[in-house]
């Protein structure tokens, strides 16, 4: 059975920031995200079970977290790959 997929305003509003050849993408990587949670290009986020990123582009970046209890997907950022993303989204590496 299919997950669903959370998609916050905030993330339409970051999905509408992205170029065009990079939104396409990066929309359809969400869209498969439904029956393939954990795609074998992604990867799990150290100390953070249930937490997940993935290469849109070499610059961008979506990061989400799959939810076997609710069978939802919900999507924390799609954007530029900075120095500090996991940081924000209180997701950084354990020391």
């Amino acid at each position: 059975m299919p997950c669903r997929i959370l998609i916050t305003q905030d993330i339409k509003k970051q999905i509408g920031d992205l170029p065009g050849n990079v939104r396409t993408i990066a929309r359809q990587a969400i869209a498969n995200l439904a029956n393939n949670p954990r795609p074998s290009q992604s990867k799990e986020l150290a100390g953070h079970p249930e937490h997940y990123r993935m290469h849109i582009s070499t610059k961008y970046r979506l990061v989400w977290r799959v939810s076997e209890n609710e069978n939802l997907i919900e999507v924390e950022y799609i954007g530029v790959k900075s120095p500090n993303i996991y940081k924000s989204l209180g997701l950084e590496r354990p020391d």
